[in-house]
């Protein structure tokens, strides 16, 4: 977009903005702000009045008063809303990926006030995002270390290509497809400005081009995140290449794939190198993860021979308690690629993980569940992006229609008025009631009714059967009656009773003072532990399930425990105002989940009641300041308004 303040650098921007912001500001006020002396502010607002005048505004200047704008000011604000912050992170989300964007690929020390500068924030507000930032890198075991010039990124080679991956992966949604002149669909990378100013903006057209090339040589077809997967590996590795900044030589010594070598050959032609052999290896991996072939013990380890179909459908069987053939032919598809590339240490971000564990409890505790599993088993590490991916599978599953009734319904008067109320019942109860036929009075005397209920417009009695009577438009009376007879025909009990039933009084936790996770865990471990509601252990299964994949979300979190460790099922609770460190986030409130077997048919009625009480911030605020147990206890019932 052209717009005057194309002419301004960033600095001067940030002065405009103080200016938008304020009535009245001094040179103290941007000297502090920017960290540059009262000459050169001179010369930035002198810059900045031949732009303002643009725009029909005037700057003025005036001893022992101070500075101000004049004029209509809408259209300057309009432009610098969408120019000139166009590039600059507006939440702390944006900021620290900004930030850990810029420490990663900078080749030199990064002040804090340049950082704030860029940022257009207060040097406070950076070094509160800086923490974050901390958090992030100790992930990968990598850390901010501080000189006198400012901060840099302490981190191997191998995690700063891990940590840039991840930062890419956030932008991949802005990838643009379209059909070329020969009508193949073609891939763009299209990332932000405050990502892609870090690379050579010809590598991301050279990798998009020699990955099509390839593709047409090599008749070899990616799915969306193989492509994802290692197109950005490419850009990270040929612009570190170039900065000689290459992986060390490895024991990996495997031949390389066909597919390799054409795919390095186009890339040497392009980018005119010569790639390293370790790097060529690398390359190798991402192929033979595409690929989809089965991985030999000349290649691999010998569990890579497990990572065929019918092994990993036989496992899901084994160790899923409650499926349909749609949840394992779903997670069979999926897990056969992603254990291979999990086994090949290609990780994969996935940027809803957080939405899937806040919307999905039930599903990530599942997927956890499983994870936990498929590690032991397969010899991979699955973390919460992969938790998240696997969460999906499970809540598809959850939120297809199971229990269905078959209901026959029977009408006096003519064909019009059964079509109506035939489909009035299937937009209600299109989840729980199939119509396996309409029929009338005089047909029904000649045959048996196999159904499980009966809705009929006619007063009828029928024997073993339940019956509802309703008027053909279905009004909000009728609609209740046939919720109630599902209810009873699947035996629902009241949704808060079941999960009423998992609290007890000797299992609520009232506590003070800053606290850390695996302390409040181990301390909740042996309270189960002691009023043998679990076995030994609990604890640090708990803990280890935290790991792969943290269940902490705003104020709350949500460790689970696995079935082998309960003896009798429970919700446990923990409240402290003065928070947790939930390994780098702040929660008040704690629930300890522990399920079995006993409770298997109430599982869904339990987690909707649960799901209800994340959502209600005023219940969850009450639990925080409550003074005892009973008060707790009345609040999750729902009997209190308190």
């Amino acid at each position: 977009m052209e717009t005057p303040l194309t002419e301004l650098n960033s600095k001067e921007l940030n002065i405009i903005v103080m200016f938008l912001n304020s009535k009245l500001v001094h040179y103290s006020d941007i000297g502090k702000r920017i960290g540059r002396s009262r000459k050169t502010i001179t010369k930035y607002l002198d810059n900045i009045e031949i732009v303002l005048a643009k725009y029909k505004v005037k700057l003025i200047r005036k001893r022992n008063v101070g500075m101000y704008l004049i004029g209509d000011t809408t259209n300057l604000s309009k432009d610098i809303q969408v120019f000139g912050l166009n590039n600059v992170p507006r939440t702390r989300s944006e900021r620290v990926t900004f930030i850990l964007s810029r420490l990663l690929l900078s080749n030199h020390d990064e002040s804090i006030q340049t950082l704030a500068d860029a940022t257009f924030v207060s040097r406070v507000t950076l070094e509160h995002d800086i923490k974050e930032v901390k958090r992030l890198l100790a992930e990968h075991n990598a850390f901010i270390e501080t000189t006198s010039k400012g901060v840099r990124v302490i981190a191997s080679e191998s995690a700063k290509r891990q940590l840039i991956s991840d930062l890419l992966t956030m932008y991949w949604g802005n990838t643009l497809y379209s059909k070329d002149k020969e009508g193949d669909v073609r891939g763009k990378l299209q990332l932000p400005r405050d990502i892609t100013k870090f690379f050579d903006k010809d590598i991301f057209t050279k990798v998009t081009n020699s990955l099509s090339e390839f593709e047409d040589q090599s008749q070899l077809k990616f799915t969306d995140y193989e492509y994802q997967s290692l197109a950005i590996h490419l850009i990270i590795s040929l612009e570190r290449i170039t900065n000689n900044e290459v992986l060390t030589d490895g024991d990996n010594k495997q031949a390389l794939e066909k597919n390799t070598i054409i795919l390095v050959n186009i890339l040497e032609k392009n980018f005119s190198i010569t790639i390293p052999k370790y790097e060529r290896q690398y390359i190798n991996i991402h192929i033979l993860a595409a690929e989809g072939q089965s991985l030999s013990d000349k290649d691999l380890n010998e569990t890579s021979n497990n990572f065929q179909q019918n092994a990993i459908s036989d496992f899901l069987k084994v160790n899923i308690v409650d499926y349909d053939s749609q949840l394992i032919n779903g997670l069979m598809i999926h897990l056969t690629s992603a254990l291979k590339r999990l086994y090949l240490g290609l990780n994969l971000h996935n940027p809803y993980s957080e939405e899937i564990k806040r919307n999905f409890p039930q599903a990530f505790n599942d997927a956890i569940d499983l994870c936990t599993k498929l590690e032991n088993k397969f010899n991979v590490s699955m973390n919460k992006d992969e938790v998240g991916y696997v969460a999906l599978h499970f809540e598809a599953f959850l939120e297809r229609p199971k229990n269905m009734i078959s209901t026959v319904i029977v009408c006096s008067s003519g064909l019009g008025t059964a079509r109506l109320l035939n489909q009035r019942v299937k937009k209600f109860f299109r989840n729980t009631i199939h119509v396996s036929r309409v029929t009338s009075i005089q047909e029904l005397k000649h045959n048996s009714i196999k159904e499980d209920l009966v809705i009929s417009t006619i007063n009828l009695d029928i024997s073993g059967k339940p019956v509802v009577i309703v008027p053909p438009f279905l009004d909000d009376n009728s609609i209740k009656r046939i919720n109630g007879a599902v209810d009873q025909i699947l035996g629902r009990t009241k949704k808060t009773s079941s999960f009423d039933k998992l609290l007890y009084k000797d299992l609520i936790v009232l506590d003070q003072g800053r606290k850390y996770r695996d302390e409040i865990i181990n301390d909740l471990g042996s309270l189960i532990v002691h009023n043998n509601y679990g076995r030994e252990g609990i604890a640090k299964a708990a803990i280890q399930r935290e790991e792969m994949a943290s269940t902490a979300m705003e104020d709350v979190a949500m460790p689970h425990a696995t079935v082998d460790f309960v003896n009798k099922p429970f919700i446990a609770v923990y409240v402290n105002p003065d928070g947790v460190d939930w390994k780098g986030k702040t929660v008040n409130v704690v629930f300890f989940l522990a399920m079995n077997k006993d409770v298997h048919d109430q599982i869904d009625s339990i987690y909707e009641r649960f799901n209800n009480i994340l959502e209600d911030k005023k219940l969850l605020k009450g639990i925080v300041n409550s003074k005892d147990e009973n008060q707790i206890l009345k609040l999750l019932s729902g009997e209190s308004n308190e």
